[in-house]
């Protein structure tokens, strides 16, 4: 018998971890700040549904680029931008921790060829 309430609360706390895991930052709404090294901000404008994230992440013109693919992992927050440099398509990878209001983020192409990191803030 005290196997079985040990085997039965094993399962709860293990169904209680899952589910503390599974619940996701929400990062919906404006987010801003600058990429080091570039005089650069990195804008991005998102939406949560459950773990997936979709938006654009605006270019260093300003164009908003669409977020090809995003998902969000507890506090870990991937995305891929579809972009271009001097007229030719790259792809941009962006990975990072959400903390509150915050996100630290690695941008970086696809080849590896180039990164930054950022620091942004949700704007209100």
């Amino acid at each position: 018998m005290f196997r079985a309430i040990s085997m039965s609360v094993l399962l709860m706390l293990a169904l209680l971890g899952s589910a503390a895991s599974a619940l996701a930052a929400d990062v919906t709404g404006k987010w801003k700040g600058p990429m080091e090294g570039t005089g650069v901000d990195v804008v991005l404008d998102l939406k949560t549904d459950g773990a997936t994230v979709t938006g654009t992440m605006s270019d260093s013109e300003g164009k908003p680029r669409p977020i090809a693919k995003g998902s969000l992992d507890g506090d870990k927050i991937s995305l891929t931008v579809a972009s271009e440099y001097q007229g030719n398509p790259i792809t941009l990878l962006v990975t990072g921790t959400v903390s509150g209001d915050s996100m630290n983020l690695k941008i970086q192409t696809e080849d590896g060829a180039w990164g930054t990191d950022a620091v942004v803030k949700r704007s209100s």
